[in-house]
């Protein structure tokens, strides 16, 4: 018992407060003044003010030393099983992992293993004769991305090296909104990178649930729960024919084209494949494209053939030489239109600080610019 009136048992060296063990038989202490003075926060245990200056000049060690003494007590925790895991999240399987290298194979497995000794749980399960992560092992995957990721970008903060940030949207998205105003982006944020990529909606969605994605371009309706996300306004559609394949007369109608003429169409969309049919039945066609192609990038450049015509994004209109084609007015398109969505992760900006200027950034000069 100090000057102070408070018997601390059981305590193995503590200065002021900063006891390294205190067991259960403080009892008197805890019960009797835990809550009637201001407390001090110390090694796992609490003291109050007066008690820590009394009971000062034991030897202590640093909260430091005790505060991680559980993760590196044992071993089997690294930086390199940590990307081990991460890998074989992001490919589906160990197998998928290192495909055709068993010996890579076995030493994925045996790091799993380890990982799975380490935390005590199953990161990992055989299901026939593919080995999988289990739930524990996504949710210790995602910690560990997060915490590489703050780590990477602090390296490159400390070597004066620009961080890069990457952006994933459809090809169109791309090619004709994003890239026309990257320059702008760079402008406002002088020695940070930027990376597009070419995914599909559910891949943007998943990749960005994971964070291995930092923002993302998606419709509306594909906004999952737990995503963050802005509009970028309705992404509109017309419909343009080659003036070497418009009629002598000068005139042609959506109906006209449909009936009549070679139609170069977007067809790995499905929802836009599916809305241009339901537009061909409205007008008692059957839908037969001439040309199936994989995006409308490729659609486009098959209307500047002169042999097809299109139904693309308004804003890929512009890529077509002037006097080459005619644009087609009809109310029909208006059922393709898609409200567009700047997307990403609420975690992002805990990980990595500069993306929520980022992103406030981007939304602007990308709602700005629309034509």
């Amino acid at each position: 018992m100090g000057r102070c009136g408070v018997t601390v048992k059981g305590v193995s060296g503590y200065n002021g407060g900063r006891g390294k063990k205190i067991k259960g038989a403080g009892k008197d202490f805890f019960n009797e003044v835990l809550f009637s003075e201001p407390l001090v926060r110390v090694t796992g245990q609490t003291l109050p003010e007066s008690s820590r200056a009394c009971h000062a000049g034991f030897p202590s060690e640093p909260d430091s030393l005790v505060m991680f003494e559980a993760l590196f007590s044992e071993r089997g925790l690294s930086l390199d099983r940590l990307k081990v895991l991460i890998e074989v999240r992001d490919a589906g399987s160990i197998a998928q992992a290192a495909p055709g290298d068993p010996v890579r194979q076995s030493q994925y497995s045996r790091q799993l293993r380890e990982l799975s000794e380490f935390f005590g749980c199953e990161v990992a399960q055989r299901r026939g004769k593919i080995l999988k992560l289990t739930a524990q092992g996504e949710r210790l995957a995602e910690l560990a991305r997060e915490q590489l990721r703050s780590l990477e970008d602090f390296r490159s903060e400390c070597r004066e090296e620009s961080v890069a940030f990457t952006i994933g949207a459809g090809d169109s998205l791309i090619q004709w909104l994003v890239i026309p105003q990257l320059g702008a982006l760079l402008s406002t944020f002088p020695g940070t990178r930027f990376a597009t990529t070419n995914l599909r909606t559910n891949e943007i969605v998943q990749q960005l649930t994971d964070c291995r994605l930092d923002f993302g371009i998606v419709r509306k309706n594909a906004v999952t729960a737990g995503l963050k996300a802005v509009s970028l306004g309705m992404i509109t559609y017309v419909a343009v024919v080659p003036e070497k394949l418009v009629p002598k007369k000068g005139k042609v109608s959506l109906e006209q084209a449909l009936r009549e003429l070679p139609l170069a169409t977007q067809t790995t969309d499905g929802q836009f494949t599916s809305g241009l049919r339901t537009l061909a039945k409205g007008h008692g066609i059957s839908l037969v494209p001439a040309l199936a192609c994989q995006s409308f990038p490729q659609t486009l450049a098959s209307v500047k053939t002169g042999k097809f015509w299109a139904v693309v994004p308004e804003i890929a209109v512009r890529d077509l030489p002037a006097g080459t084609y005619r644009q087609i007015d009809d109310a029909g398109l208006s059922s393709l239109a898609r409200e567009a969505m700047l997307a990403w992760n609420p975690r992002l900006v805990r990980i990595r600080p500069g993306a929520a200027k980022i992103a406030s950034t981007l939304h602007t000069i990308l709602l700005a610019k629309r034509p």
